[in-house]
């Protein structure tokens, strides 16, 4: 026992040493991008719904652009979003798409995509953010999928307002 504590005391450090003298080289050597904290306003759609309702007369190939969700801001910038697990929901359920949204995401510089952290839709006057909830296991997540804990459907629902 005594052995094993003391072998357990000597391979810590030297394993925390290999670890971060292998992984800080390369985080040292990628470049820096600026990011910036932004704010989308506007509607979320699929780019192709986006190019037909500019009128903007290209012809896209309509099977990636139908799978690209996009936010047509207010000013009627059109700004991509990155697919990833913050506007996974965007992506895959077309009830939330249409609407107004309010994106708060990060924009690297010379990427024309933004990282959406958190978006909220609005319904009845006010943004909300939307979950998908098990009523059984009182699970909520943020993208469509069965319950983790019972197999069970979640339903959409909008995240109650606290206090």
């Amino acid at each position: 026992m005594a052995t094993r504590m003391r072998i357990r005391r000597l391979l810590t450090p030297c394993l925390l040493t290999t670890i971060l003298g292998a992984w800080l080289p390369v985080v040292a050597d990628e470049p820096s991008r600026k990011v910036e904290e932004v704010v989308l306003r506007g509607r979320a759609v699929l780019l192709s719904e986006a190019v037909k309702e500019l009128k903007l007369g290209v012809a896209v190939d309509p099977e990636p652009a139908s799978r690209q969700v996009v936010v047509i801001g207010d000013d009627g910038g059109v700004t991509p979003l990155l697919a990833d697990l913050g506007s996974r929901a965007l992506f895959q359920d077309d009830r939330l798409r249409g609407g107004r949204v309010e994106v708060a995401g990060r924009r690297f510089e010379g990427v024309p995509y933004v990282q959406a952290v958190t978006f909220q839709i609005e319904r009845d006057g006010r943004f909300q953010t939307p979950e998908y909830y098990c009523n059984i296991c009182t699970i909520s997540v943020r993208h469509p999928q069965i319950c983790p804990c019972c197999q069970g459907e979640m339903e959409l629902r909008m995240k109650p307002e606290r206090p």
